[in-house]
């Protein structure tokens, strides 16, 4: 008892010292003591920092993490809200200030609070209907559904497992590196939940899950948001997790001056601030320091400003900072902290099971070949998100995400679907100066009549008119290999044509029904066969010779395609390739001339101008966006097109148009400073660049450039030159892209057209 007497004594003497240099914190420690009679006398006092949420100003959390770890001092426990939810989370997995810094200045955050993707993230065969239309409906039980508008987290969701990949087999929160807790609240009772178990990424995602921006996230039998909508700043729960000395740090929106109370908006969102403010005024004063980054003039809802908003929070914690370094002294006298456990060494993990839950369409087998993992298989973080990408890239899934779950002694991949319908209805309008106006009307089903088969149909209904159907069938697990029957229809003007002689401009009409084998290689690379039966009208605006209404061809064709798409979205993309190369071999099998009183048929031993040798096509194009910036994109790329055995004057069958901003049919080839289809070639090789400036938000100006050796298809020996440039505005409206501007074509032998043209296109594109 003497011993443990001098003991106490010592102590208190120490306290005093300290106390005498002006310590706050040595005077909070030696109140501490006095009111601890039941408490071992070398016990360390425990540090919990609390984080309120607050949207992106809760970035200025790692600001005052930052000066806390300059200071020395470390928390025993961490609860947070909403952002704050999510900074402690990762911070009690071990990631320090600056790591979370730089993490948060690399994510992409239109990205991730988006309901979109990159278009690089989608297999192949769905770009096409990637953000491609204004009206997207899911199609089910003879009902249309209409999307909620709300983010279901997709990539959020994604982003969170990816980065608590440490912790993935730990269900315990008080198990982490630093003991956590977060809150949310249960829509359906309105009541606070709170949040120590489980998924430590569903925990957050949940904590975070902002009214009227996310979905609510379904835990159990709870449906959860953001847990502000109760308690911003959960001081409570710290002190509840074991915690003696509390710091807070606050970036929560406050309540609104009278001068904001004049409008309906203003009222409402006092109203909506109401709950949480009054608790926070409650549970500020149970902090023992509280630290308020002065984050007001910046949006609450942009995410880009990480470096400025890191430094508010790091300023507004530097007058706490002596505090920081005395208490951590004070504590160290006490005792030693418990060091922390380092989870960053689980680069892999080997999963006893894998469940799939959620999912009736798409069968297990299905989702498990795609998802392509053994049980006892070594999985790091990397594959698993490239999985989880690659399964929501087939459009099955409004969602789709992961667990690792521990049980027993065992460790279960828990894998979450939250299916589309069958059927999705895509519509948008178009128009430009080449196809004119019409509408675009798509319909996607999966899984129709067999498993494992996608049926798609594009249309676009106008005066020219396009029409594509495809239906494939994989017969691998992976859904990598396929058979299709396809069919292709178009209509399309051709501005002049020589046909027997005599220029006019031609409507062009082409019916293409044949069948496919395809492979998928990832996500973005597509490889094909064709065997295709073809059917090509010329239907001459006017002619002289016999009053000829139309040639008509018919010849089999077969072709070999492969295809790579990486751009991270169709629109102005900054980043990129596409890349196609392809040949074939076709053989005439007939031509049909008619006139105003007579239909001629010609035939291989027919004597006619026809040729009807096999003849080959070879054509290659490339296309390379990168940015180096974020506003300043650019592009090269290059096309290259060589047609064997060229027919006649008479009957040209074998031929490709030049010309255009974009191409409009499957012989088209893209040239600034011409018309569409306005030159048909028969070889062509051409380089081309574009320079793209987003000079704000959606809006773009573009200028590009394009040069071309060409051998027109009544040619058979020599080259023309080419060259063509233009100016243009662009912008990304709510009814699709819209583009405008001006070009200019220098080409010899032009002759019925001026050098100078204007382009417009409005609205998605077929």
């Amino acid at each position: 008892m003497l011993s443990m007497g001098r003991h106490w004594v010592s102590f208190i003497i120490h306290i005093l010292r300290i106390i005498l240099k002006n310590s706050l914190s040595a005077l909070f420690l030696f109140l501490f003591a006095l009111n601890s009679e039941s408490q071992e006398i070398n016990k360390r006092p425990s540090i919990g920092l609390v984080l309120s949420g607050g949207a992106a100003h809760g970035i200025a959390h790692i600001g005052v993490i930052k000066v806390m770890e300059e200071s020395g001092l470390r928390p025993d426990y961490i609860t947070g809200v909403s952002m704050g939810a999510i900074i402690g989370g990762l911070y009690s997995l071990g990631y320090t200030a600056d790591s979370l810094h730089r993490l948060l200045k690399t994510i992409n955050w239109n990205t991730i609070l988006s309901n979109k993707i990159p278009e690089n993230k989608v297999i192949f065969l769905e770009k096409a209907h990637f953000y491609h239309s204004i009206v997207s409906l899911p199609l089910s039980s003879r009902k249309v559904k209409l999307p909620s508008g709300l983010i279901a987290g997709q990539q959020f969701e994604n982003a969170l497992s990816y980065y608590t990949w440490p912790a993935a087999d730990i269900n315990d929160f008080s198990k982490l590196p630093i003991p956590f807790m977060c809150l949310a609240a249960d829509i359906k009772t309105f009541k606070q939940v709170n949040l120590k178990t489980g998924c430590l990424a569903d925990a957050l995602r949940a904590s975070s899950a902002v009214p009227s921006i996310f979905t609510p996230i379904k835990i159990d039998s709870l449906l959860l948001l953001d847990g502000g909508l109760i308690r911003n700043f959960a001081v409570n729960e710290a002190r509840d997790m074991g915690a003696d000395i509390l710091i807070g740090s606050y970036c929560g929106q406050h309540a609104l001056i009278e001068d904001d109370l004049h409008s309906v908006s203003g009222i409402m969102k006092q109203i909506g601030l109401y709950r949480g403010l009054e608790d926070f005024e409650k549970q500020k004063h149970l902090a023992d320091v509280l630290i308020e980054p002065e984050t007001s003039k910046f949006p609450i809802n942009e995410f880009d400003n990480v470096d400025s908003l890191f430094q508010r929070g790091y300023d507004a914690a530097m007058p706490f900072k002596k505090y920081f370094l005395n208490l951590a002294d004070s504590l160290n006298r006490i005792g030693p902290q418990r060091p922390l456990d380092d989870l960053f060494h689980k680069q892999y993990y080997q999963f006893d099971k894998i469940e799939i839950t959620g999912n009736k369409i798409y069968s297990d087998s299905q989702i498990s070949g795609i998802l392509d993992i053994e049980p006892e298989e070594k999985v790091d973080k990397d594959m698993l998100r490239d999985r989880i990408d690659l399964l929501f890239g087939h459009s099955w899934f409004e969602k789709i995400k992961y667990r690792i779950v521990p049980r027993n002694d065992s460790l279960i991949l828990v894998i979450d679907c939250i299916e589309k319908p069958k059927a999705m209805f895509y519509g948008s309008a178009h128009y430009d100066n080449s196809i004119n106006a019409g509408l675009i009307l798509e319909l996607s089903v999966k899984n129709l009549l067999t498993q494992r088969s996608v049926i798609n149909l594009n249309s676009f209904i106008g005066q020219y008119y396009r029409f594509e159907f495809n239906n494939i069938q994989f017969i691998d697990k992976n859904e990598k290999f396929g058979l299709s029957v396809n069919f292709y229809s178009d209509n399309t003007f051709i501005p002049m044509l020589e046909l027997k002689g005599e220029k006019t401009d031609v409507i062009s009409r082409n019916f293409i029904p044949g069948i496919s084998v395809n492979r998928r290689f990832g996500l973005n690379h597509l490889m094909s066969i064709y065997a295709n039966y073809e059917n090509m009208n010329l239907i001459p605006h006017y002619s002289s010779d016999d009053r000829l209404k139309s040639l008509a061809y018919n010849y089999l064709s077969g072709s070999y395609d492969y295809q790579v798409n990486t751009v991270n979205t169709k629109q102005f993309p900054d980043k990129g390739v596409i890349f196609s190369i392809s040949g074939s071999i076709s053989q005439l099998l007939s031509e049909i001339t008619r006139t105003d009183t007579l239909k001629t048929t010609f035939k291989p031993d027919d004597n006619s101008d026809f040729h009807f040798e096999r003849f080959y096509t070879l054509r290659g194009s490339f296309k390379e966006y990168f940015s180096p910036s974020g506003k300043l994109t650019f592009s090269i790329g290059g096309e290259a097109l060589m047609i064997t055995n060229s027919d006649s004057v008479t009957a040209q069958n074998n031929f490709y148009l030049l010309g255009g901003t974009d191409p409009v049919n499957k012989r088209s080839i893209a040239m600034t400073g011409f018309h569409s289809n306005e030159i048909p070639v028969k070889q062509a090789a051409g380089i081309n660049t574009e320079i793209d400036i987003e000079i704000f938000k959606d809006f773009h100006l573009n200028a590009m450039a394009d040069i071309f050796a060409v051998r027109e298809f009544n040619r058979d020996k020599g080259y023309s030159f080419l060259t063509g440039y233009g100016i243009g505005i662009g912008y990304m409206s709510i009814i699709g892209p819209i583009r405008i501007g001006i070009m200019h074509g220098n080409y010899d032998r032009e002759e019925y057209f001026n050098k100078t043209k204007g382009y417009i296109s409005i609205g998605y594109k077929f």
